[in-house]
Parts: structure tokens; sequence; C-alpha cells
């Protein structure tokens, strides 16, 4: 059941711009790219996330936890200072929600504020058929952060579906036709765990859509009681959820704001000053008009972990190395003597290009007693990517182990040209006698 037509206001142009603009980002961003690598993709066959022109790589996983603990910081920041603005502002549920509304009102035809009593049925027809075609956008662009929506394009003209990643349109789309078109304000009067802990993260002054008991009791009709609420119950038609602000802060409000226009537009017919219900904090409704307090214990606290968050994120990027190196042993041989009475360890190495252009790189050793044998050397790794190659590492008998079984031996990747880029690698040389690597 759709709830009655948003009633026109400041607040509802602003939420209008606001939609747009965001519904806008999240179908753009798959879209972009920086140096020819995606804005923003979870490329999870490569193993790679790419952010912003960072792109991360499994072992830099702390990255990740850090733009994840950014985004929670920022949100209990923000819900302490201004209530759930998120809900009523950002929320995809909430934003998809009024799409998928007001494709249903413009296509039934609504007049005024509530649904007309007898719809044709080509209408309905044509409304669900819109609400698919969305949600198939919606699951497109949804598959996009994991798969860039250039090779879903090109793989469509082509003919080629990969049955995982049509899976994941359809089932993604499908979710997105009965949740937006079915299940609605619902999920966040029961389903959502964020309207679950809000009351932790509020506060006396926190801003919340308040209903001015003191302005508007009594209620009634105007000139039988000296309340300024008329009890039009306007404010419960237009509301998402279904609520009677007036009956205080509840669960279920997502501050949507749909009732501060509602109620305001009554207001001003009846040549009455608007906000008898408006964004205020409890503590400024209870005092009669005082101001919220922006500066409080919990706002600062969230305040300087986010800022300590993204100060150790830029620190990190800062002094992140754009390569690597892995060095393991060659299982199948681990070690192997030579005619010449010398012993040679075979190893795989991995090199890792974390920059956004192809770069070549030298392998050494830093042990004048090995000598480093490899069939391609300097390397080429193109861009954002890995290349694994095999190398040979010889010694004389005992010489380097001084007798021992194994002996340490240190790699040396290095970025060449003028670039400083370089890291060090500590790997063992296993001689006759020294026990097999479990």
């Amino acid at each position: 059941m759709l709830s009655a037509r948003p009633v026109e206001g400041w607040w509802r142009r602003l939420r209008r711009w606001a939609d747009v603009a965001l519904i806008g980002l999240l179908f753009v961003v798959p879209w972009l790219r920086i140096d020819g690598q995606p804005l923003v993709l979870l490329d999870i066959p490569a193993r790679q996330f790419h952010f912003f022109g960072l792109v991360i790589f499994p072992q830099e996983l702390y990255f990740l936890w850090l733009i994840i603990a950014g985004l929670a910081l920022a949100l209990f920041f923000f819900t302490a200072l201004f209530g759930r603005l998120w809900c009523g502002w950002a929320c995809p549920q909430t934003i998809f929600t009024d799409v998928f509304a007001g494709v249903a009102r413009t296509i039934e035809g609504w007049r005024g504020s509530r649904r007309p009593a007898h719809v044709a049925q080509w209408r309905v027809a044509a409304k669900h058929a819109t609400w698919i075609a969305l949600s198939l956008v919606i699951g497109f662009h949804l598959v996009a952060y994991f798969r860039s929506p250039y090779q879903l394009i090109d793989q469509a003209r082509q003919g080629h579906f990969y049955p995982t990643v049509l899976a994941f349109h359809l089932v993604l789309s499908l979710l997105a036709y009965l949740d937006f078109a079915f299940v609605r304000q619902v999920f966040c009067r029961y389903l959502c765990p964020y309207a679950r802990f809000q009351s932790v993260l509020f506060d006396s002054d926190t801003l919340v859509i308040d209903y001015d008991e003191r302005r508007g009791d009594p209620r009634g009709k105007r000139g039988r009681v000296e309340g300024d609420c008329v009890d039009c119950g306007l404010c419960v038609q237009v509301c998402p959820t279904g609520i009677d602000i007036r009956d205080g802060l509840q669960l279920e409000c997502i501050a949507c704001t749909q009732c501060i226009d509602a109620c305001n537009g009554v207001m001003k017919r009846l040549d009455r000053a608007p906000g008898l219900i408006d964004y205020r904090s409890l503590a400024a409704s209870s005092e009669g008009g005082g101001k919220a307090r922006l500066l409080r214990p919990r706002v600062v606290a969230y305040g300087a972990l986010l800022v300590a968050t993204g100060i150790a994120f830029v620190v990190l990027v800062a002094q992140r190395v754009p390569l690597d190196l892995y060095v393991s042993h060659n299982r199948d041989s681990l070690y192997a003597r030579m005619p010449d009475g010398r012993v040679g360890n075979a190893f795989n190495v991995h090199i890792q290009n974390r920059a956004r252009e192809a770069r070549t790189f030298e392998l050494r050793l830093l042990d004048e007693e090995f000598e480093l044998i490899a069939g391609v050397n300097p390397i080429t790794v193109p861009a954002v990517s890995a290349v694994e190659t095999r190398v040979f590492v010889l010694t004389q008998d005992g010489a380097a182990a001084s007798n021992e079984a194994s002996a340490p031996i240190r790699f040396q990747l290095e970025a060449a040209g003028t670039s400083p880029d370089r890291v060090i690698r500590k790997a063992r040389f296993l001689s006759p006698g020294a026990p097999h690597e479990g």
C-alpha cells in the first residue's frame, strides 16, 4: 500500500534533488575510470579492490578495514548530530522506494493524495513492467561494482553470458523488484539493523523530527481550541511508515521530512507560523525553543576517531610502496646438486606491480656468496598486475651455510630507472640434509 502523495514543500524539493544526485552517483560511479582503471570496483577474480585511484590487494586488507571503519564512524558522527540523516536522505532503500512509488503514482494517474478507486489493468501492467525494467537496471549496476560494466556490455554483444554473472544479475534484479515494489518501508520498520541501535547514538541534543506539543495541543478544529494542530491527519497520511509523529519520536521514523512539508502547508493556509513539526532536538523542544548543543562528548569522540582513522589511512597510503615481492621454494625440487659440485635451489618469485602504469623491475641477491640465475631479468609487469616466474640460486656446497642444512638469503626487487622503490624479502637456502618444509 503506497502512502499518500508527498506534499510539495521546501523539504520535498530538497530531497528530490538529493535523490537525483545520489541515484546519479550510484549509477555513474561504476562507469568512471582513472588512467584506464575503474574508479570503484571489487574485482574478486583478480583479487583487487579499486577505490578512487587506490588499488588494494589481498595483502593490504587493512586499507579496506580502514575504509569500512571510516564509513561506520561517519555514520555514527552524523547520526549523533542529525539523527537518521542516512535513512531519510541517503539510504538506497528510501531513495529507490520513492522512485518506485513515484512511478506508480504517475502511471496509475493519481489525483490528489489518494489512489484512484479503479485503475485500468493496462496501467497496472505498465506499472509492473516499468518496475521490472528499473529493477534490471539496478541489478546491472550492482553487478557492475564487481565486474566492469564495459566487460558486461561487450560480453552481451558477443552473446557470451557467464552463468555466475547472469545468475547474480537476475537474483539482484528480483530482490530489487520485490523490495522496492512490495516490501518498501516494511524493511525500515522491522528488518533494518540500523533502526535498532540508533537510540544508542542519540542523545537529547540530537536533531530529530519533532512535534511541538506545547504549541499544537490541545488539538481540534480552528476556532474551537487554542492549539495550532487542527488534527487533519495529513502528517500521518504522507508518512511512508504510517506513524503519527505527534506521538513522539519512534523507532519507525526515518526522518524523511514529509510530515514537515504537509504540516507547513496546512499552517500556511491557516495563516499560522510554520514549524509545528520540524527538525529540532528533544532538549530544545522541552526548553521551549532553545538551541541544540553541537559539541558534546559523544560527538567529539566520534569526530576524533573519524579524524584519526582518516589520518591513519592517509599516512599508510603515503608510505605505501607500489610494488611487492613474494618468494617461496619450488616444492617439486627443494635443492639439487650441479655437475660442478655446487648446490642450487629453485624459487618461485611473485612480483606485484601496484602502480597504474607498467613498470620494469630488477631482481638481485644481496648476499655475494649466492648467484642468481633468471630467464628474464629485469622483468616488466603490467599495471596493477602480478607476474610469477621461477629463478635458480647457486652456491658452493656448505660455503654459505657454514656447513649447516640451511642459510639465510635476501632477495631485493628494485624498480628500474631512478625510482627509489624497492623491497627486500628473506628466504632460506636449503642444502643436502635440510629438513623438508611442510
